[in-house]
């Protein structure tokens, strides 16, 4: 697909990360990371509270409902809260904070980490293979340190380790809710494979949207699909997108949506599903174009359909973030913007980042 893929390049950091998926999944899958050892950790805790923040938070989100689904009582609460509102959150000796941080270096990051450990919960993180995370009692690694700023492959290795700790806690458990868990995690590297081979099928949907409103919305596990598509675009290619959990979308922002703008939705079998063809429906009633990422909805033929393959509704965020990152990547290449800069290549921006520590 290079050939046909516009400038910038087809060899920034963001573009040849994402294409390295495949076999950046097949090293965590091999080599483990200790899951085992993780879900020990985590077995009997009162909670599980996963912390993080921008693509490190959706990563949580997505592990919140793959904990969830291993019988563990887990939720999601941004680094910044967990540190920032410690009596909304407390935290003592018998829960457990996992701390999702790619560099390790974030302010927030680190404090709510600092937290849980003055707390004496047990804590666990998620990094690169390089990161420094002090307090945390098992850093489970990820990836090499990524040098674009529009994150990819390690957002999806972290989901993937955590799915990983799901599924052994689930198992040690006999917990129904990861039975399929481990055969489709087997099988991830070659599906991501396959969605990146299929890269011309995103390039006309991203052209054609440079210059429209886009909204992505979606429901369950993939609330944080749609989110992270939002970073990402807004990241990479700098933007309009919006995006809302399904029924948030539904229950008033969407009548902001007029007729020629794009609407993405994640369609993927499971609970979320039929409430996700009939926002659809309303949407195409509307005239937004569909761009569905999943499968069909029967009513909306002439909807454009990046069709994925079935995996359990928890688990298929891992699956449906990289049509994502193609998306937003695509919007830089057409807009002709680099991907990886963060919009540190423009002095005003770079020197406004600098009053700030994040």
């Amino acid at each position: 697909m290079t050939d046909s893929v516009p400038n910038p390049t087809t060899d920034s950091a963001m573009y040849t990360t994402m294409h390295g998926q495949p076999e950046a999944l097949q090293r965590v899958l091999a080599e483990g990371w200790e899951p085992a050892t993780a879900a020990a950790r985590l077995i009997g805790r009162r909670r599980v509270t996963l912390t993080g923040i921008g693509t490190s938070f959706h990563a949580a989100l997505v592990g919140s409902w793959l904990l969830r689904a291993a019988g563990l009582d887990a939720r999601a609460v941004s680094s910044f809260d967990l540190a920032t509102y410690p009596e909304s959150y407390p935290l003592g000796a018998d829960d457990a904070v996992i701390v999702l941080a790619h560099t390790g270096v974030k302010r927030f990051s680190g404090a709510a980490m600092a937290r849980a450990t003055a707390a004496g919960a047990t804590v666990l993180s998620v990094g690169s293979q390089t990161a420094d995370h002090p307090g945390s009692a098992l850093v489970l690694r990820t990836t090499a340190r990524e040098t674009s700023a529009a994150y990819t492959a390690s957002h999806l290795a972290a989901m993937t380790v955590l799915a990983q700790v799901a599924t052994a806690i689930g198992e040690e458990a006999g917990t129904a809710g990861v039975a399929d868990f481990r055969e489709a995690l087997t099988a991830l590297p070659d599906l991501v494979a396959g969605v990146l081979a299929r890269e011309g099928e995103v390039l006309s949907v991203a052209a054609g949207a440079v210059e429209r409103r886009i909204y992505a919305a979606a429901a369950g596990p993939n609330e944080a699909t749609a989110l992270e598509a939002v970073i990402k675009v807004r990241e990479a290619a700098y933007g309009w997108i919006d995006a809302l959990a399904l029924e948030q979308f539904l229950h008033g922002p969407m009548v902001a949506v007029n007729a020629g703008d794009l609407a993405i939705l994640v369609h993927v079998s499971g609970a979320g599903a039929a409430r996700t063809a009939e926002v659809a429906a309303v949407l195409d009633g509307f005239g937004a174009d569909l761009w569905l990422v999943g499968q069909p909805v029967a009513a909306i033929p002439e909807a454009t359909v990046f069709a994925l393959p079935d995996l359990p509704e928890t688990l298929s965020p891992l699956l449906a973030v990289v049509p994502m990152q193609l998306f937003a990547y695509h919007q830089a290449a057409s807009r002709g913007i680099h991907p990886d800069t963060f919009r540190r290549d423009d002095p005003v921006y770079k020197e406004a980042f600098g009053r700030i520590t994040l």
